[in-house]
């Protein structure tokens, strides 16, 4: 995260503005009021020159933030897929939620399975894992249909996730979706 802020940086400290607006704008501060003549403040070339600053200004910084978001989202789908293929142990064996959320008790937070969670789960296990930089739950269940393990990765809504929208993606035939529900992170991945 560290690196991309600094990219991010060194790029927009790397924009100038151009010589003959600044000399424009610098020749128009040095006259004196007797010289200017009279015109109406919104019609002045300042002005003008002020708010296209502030609208490049604002365009820059909401291109920044809808950039760090996307860059996160992309980097935690990642992470959701990869822990989601590695075949660690479960450091907690149980067959329900409940069981599991009792012995985690280094989790900051109480546990809650999702509003949609399909109905034909079964607990397998869980660990401990991170998710963006969060300490977080590794939830693995089995569907009854497919025979297949899906992995639910939750911990609690902090500011680095709270900006992330429900997202849905594929990594290397991993689904994942990414969502905020009741004060807590989801990642899903099968």
């Amino acid at each position: 995260m560290k690196e991309i802020d600094d990219r991010l940086q060194e790029h927009y400290h790397s924009l100038q503005l151009d010589k003959n607006v600044l000399n424009t704008i610098t020749a128009s501060g040095a006259r004196t009021t007797n010289r200017l003549p009279k015109r109406p403040l919104l019609k002045s070339p300042v002005i003008h020159y002020a708010a296209a600053a502030m609208v490049l200004l604002a365009i820059t910084l909401g291109t920044h933030r809808v950039g760090v978001s996307s860059e996160r989202a992309l980097r935690t789908v990642n992470e959701a897929a990869m822990n989601h293929s590695v075949k660690l142990q479960f450091e907690f064996e149980a067959d329900n939620i409940n069981d599991i959320n009792s012995q985690m008790s280094e989790l900051k937070f109480q546990m809650a399975l999702p509003s949609d969670l399909d109905e034909k789960l079964n607990v397998l296990g869980a660990r401990y894992c991170t998710i963006n930089g969060e300490l977080a739950a590794h939830i693995k269940f089995l569907n009854l249909e497919t025979n297949r393990t899906v992995s639910l990765f939750m911990t609690q809504s902090a500011k680095s996730v709270q900006t992330i929208n429900t997202t849905t993606d594929n990594v290397n035939g991993v689904a994942v979706k990414l969502w905020n529900e009741s004060g807590l992170f989801y990642a899903m991945a099968h």
